[in-house]
C-alpha cells in the first residue's frame, strides 16, 4: 500500500486520486477540473462538445435510455435502490 498522501487539486482542494497519474499534466487538477476550468465553456451543468465532457455523456446516456424505450429519472432511481440494498443500506 502506498502511504504517500494525495496531492491536492489546485482547483477545489480535494485529494487527487483516480487520475493521480496525470496530476502535473492537468495542471495539478482533477481530469474535471481542468476540463471545467480551460475547456468547458460557459455554465458547468450544461453539455459542451467534447466527447469526454461528463456532462455530455450525462446527456448521451439520458438520450440512448429514451431512445431505448426507458425514463432515464426512473433507470437512475431503480439503480439508487440497487446500489442502497445491494450496499445494505
Amino acid at each position: 500500500m502506498n502511504d504517500v498522501a494525495a496531492p491536492e487539486c489546485v482547483r477545489c482542494g480535494r485529494p487527487v486520486v483516480a487520475n493521480r497519474a496525470l496530476y502535473e499534466t492537468l495542471e495539478r487538477m482533477h481530469w474535471l477540473c481542468f476540463h471545467l476550468e480551460f475547456e468547458h465553456p460557459g455554465d458547468p451543468d450544461v453539455p459542451c462538445t467534447d466527447p469526454s465532457c461528463r456532462v455530455w455523456q450525462l446527456e448521451a446516456y439520458r438520450s440512448a435510455l429514451r431512445d431505448a424505450g426507458l425514463d432515464p429519472d426512473t433507470a437512475l432511481e431503480r439503480a439508487i435502490v440497487r446500489r442502497h440494498t445491494r450496499d445494505g443500506m
